[in-house]
């Protein structure tokens, strides 16, 4: 009877360890998608600033009083 008892303990720890393993398989599988997209996002961003600041360039009026560039 003794023996049944620690291989029930058995049994109990791995489901317990499968499930822990899952749990950490689908969450580290959801953190790289997610840092995936956040590094895409960061990069779009980025992109869209370095257009905005030739916009705001070209658009902005020179001390000089010519006229502003074409993009």
């Amino acid at each position: 009877m003794f023996s049944f008892g620690l291989f029930m303990y058995l049994i109990y720890g791995g489901f317990i360890a499968i499930c822990l393993y899952g749990l950490y398989f689908v969450l580290s599988s959801l953190l790289d998608r997610y840092l995936v997209a956040k590094r895409d996002h960061t990069a779009a961003l980025r992109e869209q600033n370095d257009i905005l600041r030739d916009i705001i360039k070209s658009v902005k009026p020179s001390d000089d009083n010519t006229p502003p560039t074409t993009i």
